[in-house]
Formats: C-alpha cells, sequence, structure tokens
C-alpha cells in the first residue's frame, strides 16, 4: 500500500482543489475527494494493472464530482472535456503542463494540445 499512499499525497491537493473548485462547496468537495481515494484504495491493486493508473483515477474522482453535484453532470455526457478539464488545472489550479498530464493521466504531449499557446488572442 505504499504505492497508493504515495499516490494519495501527490494527487490530494490538486483532486481537492479542483472539487472545490467544480463543486463550489469545500466540505463537499473534500467529501467527493475521500470518497474517490476511498473507492482507489479498495480497487487499488486492479486499478495498478490497468494501462492508466492515473486516468483510472482521474475518472473515479469525476464520478463522485459528479455525485456530489446531485448527479446533474454524469461522467458519460458530453458536458465533460477533458479540455476544459486541462485548463482548469493549469489556468486556475497553476498546474504546469508536466503535472497536468499527470494529474488527468495522460501523456504531457496530449496536454499540449488541450492548452492554448501563450500569446495567441482568445476568443
Amino acid at each position: 500500500m505504499a504505492a497508493f499512499a504515495a499516490f494519495r499525497e501527490r494527487h490530494y491537493e490538486p483532486y481537492l482543489q479542483y472539487a472545490a473548485l467544480r463543486i463550489g462547496r469545500y466540505g463537499a468537495a473534500e467529501r467527493a475527494v475521500a470518497a474517490a481515494f476511498t473507492e482507489l484504495a479498495v480497487s487499488w491493486t486492479v486499478v495498478l494493472g490497468s494501462s492508466g493508473p492515473a486516468a483510472v483515477a482521474w475518472d473515479i474522482l469525476h464520478d463522485h464530482i459528479g455525485q456530489a453535484l446531485d448527479g446533474c453532470c454524469p461522467p458519460s455526457l458530453p458536458g465533460r472535456s477533458l479540455h476544459l478539464e486541462a485548463q482548469v488545472l493549469h489556468r486556475r489550479l497553476q498546474l504546469s503542463s508536466e503535472r497536468v498530464a499527470e494529474v488527468l493521466g495522460i501523456p504531457v504531449e496530449d496536454v499540449c494540445g488541450l492548452l492554448p499557446f501563450p500569446g495567441l488572442p482568445k476568443g
């Protein structure tokens, strides 16, 4: 379980910050993140055996955020956008591209396509 403890320590804060932004209530965000990590702990061996453990963990977090939002935005609906998630992590939470990739569980090269180029006009 040392790998789980290390993963939790590395991902807890960005997960909590992201959940708080999405949910809008810090207590509810804490409960959603705690529930996500509980689910991860129970299935950690299976998650580690997947091709992308961090991506699986992000999906689990997203499910718990959706539940905290009273199911208004289940992950299967088009409202979920990896592009927007990367934007929030990078712009609002000030995470580097490398850290965004780590949190989302995607290759860093993919993050470059999700974030705007610096200096380009918005809109």
